[in-house]
């Protein structure tokens, strides 16, 4: 077993994907290779996104399940080349290395 880069409630970075630990509610695992991430951005967060718990309400976003998510200002967005979903909005315990390891494995 190869042991990930960052690890946290939510995620687990490894040299070539992603794992969402809770994809839908608190769980249900899935992996997005890094070759499938275009663009990596930080973005602040609206109240719609903070209250976003867990989901979508449209095709082109989603929010990973994460019951903290209202006391979070910001999110790390990975734009990919998937037809639905394209921008996965992520919301790490440690936003800061989180975000530095992505930028470190991804385009």
């Amino acid at each position: 077993m190869v042991n990930p880069i960052y690890s946290d409630k939510h995620i687990q970075i490894f040299n070539d994907k992603i794992r969402f630990k809770s994809w839908v509610l608190p769980w249900g695992k899935k992996d997005v290779k890094f070759s499938h991430i275009k663009k990596i951005s930080e973005k602040n967060m609206g109240l719609s996104g903070r209250l976003r718990i867990s989901g979508s309400s449209n095709f082109r976003d989603w929010f990973h399940f994460d019951a903290t998510r209202p006391t979070k200002k910001k999110a790390i967005v990975l734009e990919t080349d998937f037809t639905i979903y394209k921008r996965l909005w992520i919301t790490p315990e440690r936003h800061a290395e989180a975000l530095r390891v992505l930028r470190k494995f991804t385009v």
